[in-house]
């Protein structure tokens, strides 16, 4: 299980695939590709048409299984190998074919919590805090959608209580947890690139005291934009949702939506 999230472009393989069966696609290849990667780890030399598996598919409606092999996995993705030579002209500027679909995988870690609350402003006297305390207060973000998600045991997260910063502010104390952050990144629909610039901008991926001017200003964000920036995380749990940060700021800069499938 996963969030997958999607960077819609006006490339090649969206157009002539279609967004969702792209995703599908690539998914399966994944899967393939990643089931192949741990047997040769483990010494497997078997060849893919030789081993077989079983997928379940998870509906509201009840849950559907079929068998298959690594194989026809593999045939099952080929469509993709027709449209990824266009993935190095990618219009969005990345480098790994497919890019612009990403994966977060359940469950979520706990260090991964502690590490996207890390990002938030020290203080709310700086942009970033004063839109994030009016945003809390118009949209509502009271993280009751995670919160239901939580209380259904790990699958989603690893901890049971959410992670949390506190601020004093001129009118008291404002506390955000981590349920709040994620329904305001994963429980809203799909991203807009004005959220998105927002969500960047509350991550430090832009930073914190970026003058509103320069938002406000197409001049002025477009050069914040191109500027932000976060490192390759060593942590590959961590360096999941470093990506999704990232693609938020590109989002923002291409006035592109990110599709979200939670």
């Amino acid at each position: 299980m996963a969030i997958d999230y999607v960077l819609a472009t006006p490339c090649e393989p969206q157009r002539r695939l279609g967004v969702e069966r792209l995703v599908a696609l690539h998914r399966t290849r994944i899967l393939a590709r990643s089931a192949i990667a741990h047997m040769k780890e483990d010494g497997e030399d078997r060849d893919p048409s030789e081993v077989e598996v079983q997928l379940t598919m998870r509906k509201p409606d009840g849950d559907s299984a079929r068998g298959v092999t690594l194989q026809d996995l593999l045939d099952e993705a080929k469509p993709l190998d027709d449209v990824t030579p266009a993935c190095a002209t990618c219009p969005a500027g990345f480098t790994r074919e497919l890019a612009c679909h990403r994966r977060i995988r359940y469950p979520i870690p706990e260090h991964v919590e502690a590490w996207l609350m890390g990002r938030f402003p020290t203080s709310l006297q700086c942009t970033a805090g004063v839109l994030l305390a009016r945003g809390i207060e118009e949209f509502k973000w009271d993280g009751e959608p995670t919160r239901k998600l939580r209380a259904a045991g790990t699958t989603y997260f690893e901890s049971r209580a959410p992670y949390g910063v506190r601020w004093e502010g001129e009118n008291g104390i404002l506390e955000i947890s981590s349920d709040q952050v994620f329904q305001m990144m994963f429980m809203v629909g799909h991203i807009s690139p004005t959220h998105s610039m927002m969500l960047a901008l509350f991550t430090g991926v832009i930073p914190h005291d970026t003058s509103l001017f320069d938002l406000k200003d197409k001049v002025g964000r477009d050069k914040v934009l191109a500027a932000s920036h976060i490192p390759t995380e060593a942590d590959a749990d961590i360096e999941q949702l470093a990506a999704f940060l990232r693609m938020l700021a590109v989002a923002a800069r291409m006035d592109a939506t990110i599709l979200v499938d939670g």
